[in-house]
């Protein structure tokens, strides 16, 4: 089977949707006094990583590791900040842009030698 790039893609936001399910419901449900949380957890990270796998198909492992760490990264704090109340200091936020910013970086420094690539094809 021949995977677009937009078939990777979503499946990297299918992954980092996974493991912000994983991570939340582990917090969520150890709060409540069950181990229903690890066996969620466990699962949707096992397919998070399954998923993932699926997506550096045609997305550069560096990249995708990247988006996939960063942005689950950034969507559990905010996740825990409006869901578990856990506190937003400003240092946080700015951490926040400095990680998004990187990410911007990362995927920018990887588009260029696809480009240069398919310059050189034609």
């Amino acid at each position: 089977m021949k995977h677009t790039a937009a078939y990777c893609w979503f499946m990297l936001f299918l992954a980092i949707m996974l493991e912000l399910t994983g991570t939340s419901s582990m917090k969520y449900f150890t709060m409540q006094g069950g181990s229903e949380g690890y066996i969620t957890m466990i699962s949707c990270m096992l397919l998070s990583y399954f998923v993932l796998s699926k997506a550096v198909v045609r997305i550069p492992i560096s990249l995708a590791y990247a988006v996939w760490e960063g942005v689950g990264l950034v969507g559990t704090v905010c996740i825990a900040w409006s869901v578990f109340h856990e506190p937003m200091p400003p240092l946080k936020l700015l951490g926040f842009f400095v990680i998004l910013s990187g990410l911007a970086m990362i995927k920018l420094g990887t588009s260029l030698p696809e480009k240069e690539a398919a310059s050189h094809d034609s």
